[in-house]
């Protein structure tokens, strides 16, 4: 289980992370939804490593993670995707992922995400959805237990939306853990299992899809 303990981030007078607590299961999909500037993708960070906490820890099966850099923990098994993907535009589609990854496990990756075909590609000829799971493979050559999905949704069509959500359904039954920040709703509540709802830094509800959606009140006041 991947655990966040009471966890607090400042950035100057904002608070961007207030004494958050939440704990994510070894499989399935929890999303995490709220309004911009709610803490999410900071939550991601501090998950992930790129950003530490001035508050609070993290702790991954039992174990402390709080001070381990982005490496350790991708050998540990988190990997994550960025809203803004991060990819070698001149590098092919299998080059982008043997940067960090040996060449079965990237093809393998490949084959999950059905890209297997466009090894060879130079990346910039890729459409935003070939993007979107170029991203997810390359998180996958890495061997993760647990996947951070910033947005992985954002820019797509809703037939590409539909498609990418179905595509994260199979890895989750799989047995990958996934964790996803996401502004399509609609879409995100037909495959999480959890969701998480953030504002102002906190967390101020979580349940099942169902669960939160029944809540009006919340709805209402967070413009979801």
């Amino acid at each position: 289980m991947l655990e966040v303990k009471e966890v607090t981030k400042k950035y100057g007078g904002l608070i961007a992370l207030d004494s958050v607590s939440v704990d994510f299961k070894k499989e399935g999909v929890t999303g995490i939804i709220g309004p911009n500037g709610s803490g999410k993708t900071t939550l991601l960070n501090v998950i992930s490593g790129l950003v530490k906490p001035d508050k609070g820890r993290l702790y991954l099966n039992g174990a402390d993670i709080t001070d381990k850099p982005v490496h350790l923990r991708v050998r540990l098994g988190i990997a994550r995707t960025f809203q803004f993907p991060k990819y070698f535009s001149k590098f092919t589609v299998l080059e982008n992922l043997t940067i960090n990854a040996d060449e079965d496990k990237a093809m393998e990756a490949l084959k999950l995400v059905d890209l297997a075909h466009k090894a060879n590609t130079p990346a910039r000829n890729l459409t935003m959805y070939e993007i979107r799971k170029l991203e997810i493979a390359r998180a996958l050559a890495l061997s993760p237990r647990y996947i951070l999905l910033d947005e992985p949704l954002s820019g797509l069509s809703y037939e590409e939306s539909i498609s990418l959500s179905n595509l994260l359904k199979e890895l989750s039954a799989m047995g990958f853990s996934l964790i996803v920040v996401e502004h399509k709703l609609s879409i995100l509540f037909k495959y999480a299992e959890k969701i998480i709802v953030m504002a102002s830094g906190r967390v101020v509800a979580n349940g099942t899809p169902e669960e939160i959606a029944s809540n009006r009140d919340l709805v209402k006041q967070l413009g979801l």
